[in-house]
């Protein structure tokens, strides 16, 4: 039997929500239109966002810029996509070679307003391949890496989408060598300063959207290298200081100000979750506590504190779970009763557990957390066909450990194994998400 899913402990990926939130604001402040009006309106847009874009000149763009006669019509900055191939639809393949059925999926045109469908709808993969399809119309397109394209805050945006989704579906190799041309992000032609006929309102900044940033620094925790990514992140956090320090001394708005400290403690819970990946524990633990101190917002606070009680518990430490477990004893109830269900699953303490679970029995139907720890608790408590009955009634589109855990129960609880996992798919095919891994559910053409 497979290894039972009890919920995310501790999730190291990128959400690509940050992604579509930038494409959505690009759609807010409205494309380049032949109109005045519109490009004025573009205008005040890129000058009232310009506090995101702001970023220390880097050594390699004062040199440039600082020397007898600067040249500013050099590419430095070459990337490419690196694969000739579209990533392909699973769900779709599974169900045409096992059911003869056709899934329908979004036939979207070739624009960013599609990215947004695709990502939302959680096509991450049809939404990588429309994202080399948009590079490509960008001379950055397969084979051009190494070859002169110029870069503009639209290509980076869709880079950095880009790299988000290859992190959120694992393809790590695929995410490095599609970032090495990019080196360390300080070459000058990422720089609003080296373009001045461009930029004529004098606008000073890096083109490079935030979240690229992220995704440069971490995205060496995937290679054989894990220990280099603590560097990057030094160099970042250490440029995000300098930015802030600048906007209090320009005393610039404080909700410019407030958007950059939520920079800084995306950094720093950057270095956190890779200390914990690198085995650092005790130095990962304490980093939390110090963002946990540092939120001004009561509901992330307790989050945190809440993800180091999960924390604990995954590795082990009693006492320490017990004295976080304390720290969120204010939260609201549903979410009290799923920790203190938790806490009773870690200490095999499941009838316990399950009572926990009924009392937010009302939330189950949305909460996969719930559905998949209330089965956990039937079976163990031997009661399989009921945890299989849980795992078959949620309304929302089961994730891949809820269906893990669907195809491990029902080998103890039913003899119609595989007709029940037929089931399972044939009834969420046309919902499932193309990122979606058909694999977990054993099917099978005998």
């Amino acid at each position: 039997m497979a290894l039972l899913h009890l919920g995310d402990w501790c999730s190291g990926l990128h959400s690509v929500r940050e992604g579509l939130n930038s494409l959505n604001r690009k759609a807010r402040s409205g494309c380049a239109s032949a109109n005045a009006q519109s490009m004025f309106q573009d205008m005040t847009t890129a000058q009232a966002e310009a506090y995101l874009f702001e970023w220390p000149e880097s050594e390699r763009l004062k040199k440039v810029l600082h020397g007898d006669s600067p040249k500013l019509d050099q590419c430095y900055t070459m990337p490419g996509v690196k694969v000739d191939s579209t990533l392909s639809d699973a769900v779709a393949i599974s169900a045409k070679q096992f059911f003869n059925k056709t899934i329908s999926r979004p036939d979207v045109p070739l624009n960013e307003d599609s990215l947004r469908q695709l990502i939302a709808d959680g096509h991450l993969r049809a939404a990588v391949n429309l994202t080399a399809a948009l590079l490509t119309t960008m001379q950055q397109g397969v084979g051009m890496a190494g070859q002169p394209s110029k870069n503009t805050l639209q290509s980076l945006r869709i880079w950095a989408c880009r790299f988000q989704m290859l992190m959120a579906l694992k393809l790590y190799t695929l995410l490095n060598d599609e970032l090495l041309p990019f080196e360390e992000l300080d070459a000058p032609d990422l720089y609003f300063q080296y373009y001045p006929t461009a930029y004529i309102d004098g606008r000073k900044g890096s083109l490079v959207p935030f979240t690229l940033r992220l995704i440069h620094a971490e995205s060496l925790r995937f290679t054989p290298y894990p220990w280099a990514t603590t560097k990057r992140i030094d160099v970042l956090e250490d440029n995000v200081q300098k930015v802030i320090k600048s906007l209090k001394e320009r005393e610039l708005p404080a909700e410019q100000l407030d958007i950059w400290k939520q920079r800084l403690l995306a950094v720093q819970k950057m270095r956190a979750r890779t200390l914990f990946f690198l085995k650092e524990y005790s130095t990962s633990m304490s980093l939390y506590n110090r963002i946990a101190a540092q939120e001004d917002d009561e509901g992330r606070r307790l989050t945190v504190k809440l993800m180091l009680a999960r924390m604990a518990l995954s590795i082990g430490s009693e006492k320490e779970a017990e004295r976080y477990f304390k720290d969120v004893t204010s939260l609201c109830g549903d979410q009290l009763q799923l920790y203190k269900a938790l806490r009773c699953i870690f200490y095999g303490s499941y009838a316990q557990a399950y009572e926990h679970l009924q009392k937010i029995a009302s939330v189950a139907e949305k909460n996969p957390k719930v559905i998949n720890n209330t089965a956990v608790c039937f079976l163990y408590i031997g009661r399989p066909a009921d945890a299989l009955s849980v795992l078959s009634s949620g309304n929302d589109v089961p994730n891949e450990p809820t269906c893990i855990n669907f195809v491990s129960i029902a080998e103890l609880a039913t003899c119609d194994v595989k007709q029940r996992r037929e089931e399972l798919f044939l009834n969420n095919a046309e919902r499932f998400p193309d990122m979606f891994d058909p694999l977990v559910l054993k099917l099978s053409s005998t």
